[in-house]
């Protein structure tokens, strides 16, 4: 985690937190607080982070794994540790010179952390197959059942029946609202009775329907 010491930071930026934290023999620390808005400032830029306050911390401030993650992929060098940001190479130097140990153990870290992602990616695309392996399994099962085929064989028949027979029925049920008129052999149009007579037009009605329709 990221640590600092409690009497380093103002009590107004206390927050309470019910974070735990021990160190690596497993003594625990005495952590109460914790400071959610800092800044860690580098080269003009800027890194928001969070720090658990810690009573009985023997260094000023440890930048633990969280921010790690925020600056991967990094370099471990023994000067520092180098990062890109927005383009920008970055050095956090070490304040003291650090041990071969100390470095080696940090490349792991950041070598087994990118083989681990890699791997539970491989892994969750892996399950994300054999999870729709089952699915199209259980769905041929299914399918298998004498209710699903009862279903499939009926839908099959009415297919057969309506529409690929010779004489289909299926849009028979469109004709329904239709009527058939009888035909009469000597009809003619002439002899349909209408209201329309023809009358004889006067020059004063004429001019009258000119007016009208101008």
């Amino acid at each position: 985690m990221n640590c600092i010491q409690e009497r380093l930071i103002p009590t107004k930026y206390f927050e309470k937190t019910k974070q735990k934290l021990s160190t690596e023999n497993g003594e625990n620390l005495r952590v109460n607080f914790k400071v959610a808005d800092v800044h860690i400032c580098n080269e003009g830029i800027c890194i928001k982070q969070s720090f658990i306050l810690v009573k009985d911390l023997d260094i000023g401030i440890i930048l633990g794994q969280p921010f790690l993650e925020i600056i991967k992929p990094f370099k471990v060098k023994t000067e520092g540790i180098t990062t890109k940001i927005f383009q920008q190479k970055i050095l956090f130097a070490f304040n003291e010179k650090p041990i071969t140990k100390d470095i080696n153990l940090l490349k792991t870290f950041s070598l087994f952390k990118e083989h681990s992602v890699n791997l539970i990616k491989t892994k969750e695309n892996h399950l994300y197959f054999m999870k729709q392996e089952v699915l199209n399994k259980k769905l041929e099962q299914h399918l298998q059942t004498s209710q699903i085929r009862e279903k499939i064989n009926s839908l099959k028949n009415n297919i057969i029946n309506k529409f690929c027979s010779d004489l289909p029925d299926a849009f028979w049920h469109r004709k329904r609202h239709m009527v058939s008129l009888p035909y009469e052999k000597e009809f003619s149009e002439q002899n349909i009775p209408t209201k329309a007579r023809p009358i004889q037009m006067t020059y004063e009605l004429m001019e009258h329907c000119k007016k009208e329709i101008q």
